[in-house]
């Protein structure tokens, strides 16, 4: 086999028959601790997205300072260079901003449906024949992954879809003019997953498509021109509503929660077991709410 010069150890990928993985707990960016919330992985996930911008800023300035100190008439750093890379990693790592956010969503859904399982029943849940077969039988199988992990929530409906669902609340309603949710949060992230497709699909270019959509949702984007996450602070404003949108869903998840199951209780006379508040718990967080129920 003709090996790559310096790179002995290189093995052809037509030639490999496994994908080679790693422990997420030894990817120490996803910061994946044992049993986090949603909310709680994607915030730190945001966290660490911060730190390597700030890391890319201060060693370059570091490296100039080090090379003046050397020569005080060098060049120093090609900032041209610096600036060509820092504006890649932006643009890589608001894709990544969005694409987390977007996973936060499916990571809330199956902790949802795991935490909620007991409480809710098979005819609720919508899709195949053995989805609802499987929910309903007493094994440990992961169903509530197999019902979600698939399935993409860059779109607002889809998530309404799920919570509609499973507790019968839906927050988002993108298509109800009459909908409680704010207007211009709602058009806000639309533009956000219109910005993750333009990045994800076209490198950022924004075609005569990505225009119209933009449009639609109320933003102008120049035909032709690429997304530019450093102008204007774009990245940053994108990252920090979308942290505040995760803390706002999650506060609004929970009280549905306490609000769903006081419905058994009064409806079904169902009896809430305290084993199941701690599952609530360790995966999406706790409540006053959830608290003030009568667990047994």
């Amino acid at each position: 086999m003709t090996r790559p010069a310096g790179s002995q150890n290189l093995v052809p990928f037509e030639s490999r028959s496994s994908i080679s993985t790693t422990s997420a707990a030894d990817i120490q960016h996803l910061s994946r601790y044992a049993h986090p919330t949603a909310l709680y992985e994607f915030k730190n996930q945001l966290n660490h997205q911060r730190s390597f911008l700030q890391w890319i800023i201060s060693r370059h300035e570091s490296l100039q300072k080090a090379k003046l100190q050397l020569d005080s008439n060098g060049r120093g750093p090609k900032d041209k260079t610096y600036q060509k890379y820092r504006w890649y990693a932006e643009q890589q790592t608001l894709l990544e901003a969005i694409n987390a956010f977007e996973v936060f969503f499916k990571r809330s859904m199956v902790a949802l449906a795991k935490s909620l399982r007991p409480y809710i029943p098979a005819s609720k849940i919508k899709g195949s024949i053995d989805a609802r077969v499987l929910w309903a039988a007493n094994g440990s199988g992961d169903i509530e992954a197999l019902l979600f992990e698939h399935q993409l929530f860059h779109s607002l409906g889809a998530v309404d879809d799920a919570t509609g669902m499973l507790i019968g609340k839906k927050r988002y309603q993108p298509d109800n003019p009459q909908g409680q949710y704010s207007r211009s949060r709602l058009k806000a992230l639309q533009g956000i997953f219109q910005i993750r497709h333009t990045l994800s699909h076209n490198q950022g270019f924004v075609t005569s498509s990505d225009s119209a959509k933009f449009q639609a949702y109320g933003f102008t984007a120049s035909q032709g021109e690429v997304i530019d996450p450093t102008l204007e602070y774009t990245g940053r404003a994108v990252r920090q509503l979308l942290r505040e949108e995760a803390e706002g869903f999650t506060e609004w998840l929970l009280q549905e929660i306490s609000i769903y199951l006081r419905s058994l209780i009064q409806n079904d006379n169902v009896i809430l077991l305290a084993v199941h508040k701690v599952n609530i718990e360790n995966l999406l967080g706790s409540h006053t709410d959830i608290d003030n129920l009568p667990w047994i």
